[in-house]
């Protein structure tokens, strides 16, 4: 995997050193239409992007609804890129079935789509950039039996039921946790990646299910909601929260020991090869159907190693 990204940016970069002319033969604006913006995760996605579009000297607009429920808004916006008639889009679909009909306009109407983060149905993507959320999954159930053993009541907060990175986030953390037969894991239940609605949801859970041993969160939002919840409730010694993507506030959680793993995602990466991939592909070059941006579990063990760090603060600490 490494390999393959080492050789994506040399392209990229090789290409990105060639004459303006070369580089926007075939390109001269791509729109990102994002999941949001409520999150750290997407705004660094964006820093990305536009550092790839910088290199490229190509314009570039990013947007997204205010909420990760939002699907229908969503669309409108798709709809509305599609009307500027931009050689590229980019698009983090929120629901991978409800987005499907505007994507095929995107690609019925000679532009170029690249997906990020969360793919549509029916594979119409030139290609799709994202972490392989299996792995998330199967990263964070792996971390949870660690710390937790192999029994215990455990549950599972995702955030979008539509979207694919929950739906293979949660399949990946359920499908490993399988592999255990004297885990019990209680229904999955949805937040909509809201961090209050996962206070909510995870104090529930906990006050009906007194035993439970740990609780996984899926997003920011889902991680932070939940690990919220714990602080609040002092079951921070007795309950392990293992979420996913990093913030400032994940980060303060896991130094206060109310998180106590994050599968960590390269959102800055992903922003960047999102941009360089579309660009490619808009040229008729070969692209990989499926890039993967690679994650990471982080602890208090490797948070402050130099790898953690670079992943966790792209531009450096504020």
């Amino acid at each position: 995997m490494k390999k393959l990204l080492m050789i994506l940016l040399v392209v990229g970069t090789m290409i990105a050193c060639g004459s303006k002319e070369e580089t926007t033969k075939k390109i001269d604006r791509v729109a990102i239409v994002s999941k949001g913006y409520q999150h750290e995760f997407w705004r660094t996605v964006e820093a990305g992007a536009q550092k790839a579009a910088d290199e490229l000297g190509i314009e570039m607009s990013y947007i997204g609804p205010e909420k990760e429920s939002e699907i229908g808004k969503q669309v409108s916006m798709v709809e509305n890129e599609i009307l500027k008639k931009p050689t590229a889009l980019l698009l983090a679909a929120l629901d991978q079935n409800a987005l499907r009909p505007v994507a095929q306009q995107i690609v019925d109407g000679g532009a170029t789509l690249v997906t990020f983060d969360s793919n549509i149905a029916g594979g119409i993507e030139s290609s799709f950039v994202a972490t392989d959320n299996i792995q998330v999954g199967a990263k964070a159930a792996q971390k949870m039996i660690e710390l937790i053993g192999e029994d215990g009541v455990v549950g599972v907060i995702a955030h979008n039921a539509g979207t694919s990175t929950a739906i293979e986030r949660t399949n990946g953390f359920i499908d490993e946790m399988k592999k255990y037969p004297n885990i019990k894991l209680l229904s999955t239940k949805y937040s909509d990646g809201d961090k209050l609605k996962a206070l909510s949801i995870t104090q529930d859970i906990v006050t009906a299910n007194p035993q439970i041993k740990g609780v996984y969160g899926t997003n920011e939002g889902a991680a932070v909601g939940v690990g919220r919840a714990i602080a609040e409730m002092g079951k921070s010694d007795s309950i392990v929260v293992v979420g996913v993507d990093s913030s400032e506030e994940e980060v303060t959680l896991l130094k206060e020991g109310s998180i106590k793993a994050m599968v960590v995602q390269n959102p800055f990466n992903m922003g960047y090869m999102a941009v360089k991939t579309a660009m490619l592909a808009a040229n008729g070059e070969k692209i990989e159907k499926r890039i993967d941006t690679g994650s990471t579990v982080v602890t208090m063990e490797n948070l402050e190693t130099e790898e953690i760090q670079k992943i966790l603060y792209p531009f450096g600490k504020k």
